[in-house]
């Protein structure tokens, strides 16, 4: 048997953190299942899902990650993974995977406004980044469509919808835009 963790880590970015994290995960026996991991800004952010041997305690853990160089001074969290909630639907099939851009002049809402869309036509958002530059804020949202959805009526809809509050945006299959954006 196994004790699966959660462990986020949170901190001024520097190289390495990921090697120190997951040699600390290494040296109590934990097996990664799934880790994501951003900057943003110059702070480091990394969310992770372990799965460690039998006995394993969130202060073995906690203990582990701050004996490491420069983790002290670390946000850390950790908690049990609980496996007895719902299983999370399956993977989006790739046909219903889309990237959706939004840029328009930076205002207060402007993510909170197209996430309630998409909420609204049920497409689950899987990947979500977002900046500011100048006075513009731009978004890029990896998005799975529901199997049934008229892609030319929602960009359509899409369109109309944001144009109220300012943003151009963009829908494209996520084949199509890996593609046309290749270096």
């Amino acid at each position: 048997m196994s004790t699966p963790y959660i462990i986020s880590v949170m901190s001024h970015d520097r190289i390495g953190i990921i090697a120190d994290v997951t040699a600390a995960i290494k040296a109590l026996h934990g097996n990664l299942e799934d880790l994501s991991q951003t900057v943003l800004r110059g702070y480091f952010s990394m969310i992770l899902l372990a799965r460690f041997p039998d006995g394993t305690t969130e202060d073995n853990l906690r203990q582990a990650l701050h004996a490491v160089k420069d983790l002290a001074m670390f946000e850390i969290g950790i908690e049990p993974f609980n496996e007895t909630l719902p299983a999370p639907p399956p993977p989006a099939a790739a046909d219903n995977m889309y990237v959706l851009t939004a840029s328009g002049p930076d205002h207060i809402g402007l993510v909170a406004t197209l996430a309630e869309y998409l909420r609204q036509k049920n497409i689950n958002i899987i990947d979500l980044a977002t900046r500011r530059e100048n006075d513009d804020y731009i978004m890029m949202f990896l998005v799975s469509l529901p199997p049934t959805i008229d892609v030319a009526k929602l960009q359509h809809s899409l369109k109309i919808a944001m144009e109220a509050v300012g943003l151009e945006v963009g829908l494209r299959h996520r084949a199509l835009f890996l593609r046309a954006n290749e270096i």
